[in-house]
């Protein structure tokens, strides 16, 4: 996986975050969404920011909840 491929996410979050110890409810069903992988996190604790552009929204994901379906290059 890199930087530019869609994705297209198998779980819906069920936050979107947390601020000021309070999580935040998610907005959005990104659910069966497209995305594009936007930056990873470090080898030992992959994450990836998922950018939703649809809905002009980015959420952090594990691996495990998206599928790669297009490759960049």
């Amino acid at each position: 996986m890199t930087v530019g491929d869609l994705v297209l996410c198998v779980w819906q979050p069920s936050c979107s975050g947390v601020l000021n110890d309070c999580v935040l409810p998610m907005e959005y069903v990104i659910k069966g969404e497209v995305g594009i992988i936007e930056s990873i996190g470090p080898e030992e604790y992959p994450r990836y920011l998922i950018m939703f552009p649809q809905f002009g929204y980015t959420h952090h994901l594990s691996p495990n909840v998206f599928e790669v379906i297009s490759e960049v290059g």
